[in-house]
């Protein structure tokens, strides 16, 4: 089940993506895609979203969604959640049916609801079943087409607006750049997500390290601490070696170390700034990754007062 999402504003928009759990089905027939689509109306009118597009396939979906108010978890877990025990009862089975947390991109407002929405619309064509968009039932795709197909949850002015204020022609040319895609070797717009997260510019980006900088870590979001403003390797294993009276520069592969400053270091370089593995094992002269994993738990199991220590640590290096 969805775990929350540790980025959630007023105004957020956001990529999302649920997908099969061991990339089976999600749904199986038609009915499954009625009810799968009647339980994302709900979501969208208890929610409060505005959801700009969307497409259910086999085992995978695509919504582009902007949350007027920070509940994006709080969204997904209940129509993943409510999905789930539906498809359960029907199919007689049990277990998840999701494949962990779903999976968010958040998406700058300005530039990115063309290029992102056509990505969603093209998905059937990309899998080769269908040749045009419109062929598709499960998508948005009609509701942009045509105004007779729209659907009353879906936001269609946002993107529309993109080609005018003329409804009618609007429709008529972004129906034309959906279909230029189709053939075409266009980049996905989610290709560039900053550590496979946050897709905008580089002020964008500064925006949410900004955002983020008294969050605390998420363990099963490691790529949130990449995002933070965070001292370096150096500054990290000085100040530790600092605090326990040595010299860093003695952290050395096959040297030993008799008391725990090592392990600090290696455990607020991974768990409180997120850097790899790898990088901290050079950096604080471990062998290995293996060496930094067994550090970071053996702060993790440590005594309460060594623990408070590295909690003292990381304050000062914030």
């Amino acid at each position: 089940m969805a775990r929350p999402l540790r980025i959630e504003f007023p105004g957020a928009l956001y990529h999302v993506m649920s997908r099969g759990n061991e990339r089976k089905a999600i749904v199986r027939d038609d009915a499954d895609r009625e009810r799968r689509l009647d339980w994302l109306r709900r979501t969208v009118e208890t929610h409060g979203w505005r959801l700009h597009a969307f497409v259910v396939m086999g085992n995978h979906e695509h919504l582009f969604v902007e949350t007027p108010e920070p509940n994006l978890s709080a969204g997904m877990q209940y129509l993943n959640g409510s999905y789930t025990s539906y498809f359960n009862r029907r199919h007689r089975r049990s277990g998840h049916l999701l494949q962990g947390r779903f999976k968010a991109h958040l998406v700058e407002e300005e530039g990115y609801f063309l290029e992102i929405s056509r990505y969603i619309h093209l998905n059937p064509v990309r899998a080769k079943m269908f040749v045009q968009p419109e062929a598709y039932r499960w998508s948005s795709f009609r509701g942009y087409a045509r105004a007779a197909s729209a659907l009353p949850w879906v936001t269609y002015t946002r993107v529309l607006g993109e080609f005018g204020c003329d409804a009618t022609a609007a429709r008529r040319a972004y129906a034309r750049f959906v279909r230029s895609g189709i053939g075409q070797r266009i980049a996905s717009p989610l290709a560039g997500a900053r550590d496979g997260l946050l897709v905008g510019s580089d002020g964008f980006v500064s925006k949410m390290r900004r955002l983020l900088r008294d969050r605390p870590n998420d363990v099963a979001m490691p790529q949130l601490a990449h995002l933070k403003p965070r001292p370096t390797l150096e500054a990290i294993a000085d100040t530790v070696a600092n605090h326990f009276g040595h010299d860093a520069n003695l952290w050395q592969p096959g040297r030993r170390i008799d008391d725990a400053s090592r392990a600090v270091a290696a455990y607020l370089a991974r768990r409180r700034f997120g850097y790899p593995a790898h990088d901290v094992a050079q950096a604080l002269g471990y062998r290995s990754h293996g060496g930094v994993h067994n550090a970071v738990r053996r702060i993790e199991t440590a005594s309460p007062t060594l623990r408070r220590t590295a909690e003292q640590l990381s304050r000062q290096l914030h």
